[in-house]
């Protein structure tokens, strides 16, 4: 898993991931954790974070159709298919709305095209770091 060495995490970081894909699983986004060093008598901490999932663009930069399949990996154990061989038209694009999902720390979105195809993917997402708070 990612883990973003810093002494102030963000709350929230509108971002995205690009990827040039061929026929072989790529991790087009992994959710990292955050570390936080030692500050005087605070001790070093690890603060999880989350992707909020928004969109999936993936564009066919191949001459024929292509077929685009998506996995997630929960915490590297168990692995689940998001989508199996969606085509793709020739010099068109799919727009797959993922609907905010939830990927918390540690969780890996992977994809491919089949063999001897190409395409890009464009994945946007908001990374929010989890909330702590201490009962008084």
């Amino acid at each position: 898993m990612a883990t973003i060495v810093t002494p102030r995490p963000p709350l929230n970081i509108f971002d995205r991931a690009r990827l040039d894909l061929d026929d072989t699983w790529q991790t087009i986004y992994e959710t990292p954790d955050y570390q936080i060093p030692a500050q005087g008598p605070n001790p070093s901490r690890t603060v999880e974070a989350v992707a909020l999932l928004t969109s999936l663009i993936v564009a066919n930069t191949d001459d024929e159709t292509i077929q685009v399949s998506v996995r997630l990996t929960q915490g590297g154990a168990q692995t689940y298919t998001v989508i199996t061989d969606l085509p793709v038209p020739i010099n068109d694009f799919a727009l797959i709305e993922l609907g905010k999902q939830n990927m918390p720390s540690g969780d890996v979105m992977e994809i491919k095209v089949n063999t001897d195809q190409t395409a890009t993917a464009h994945l946007s997402y908001v990374l929010n770091q989890r909330e702590e708070f201490t009962v008084v």
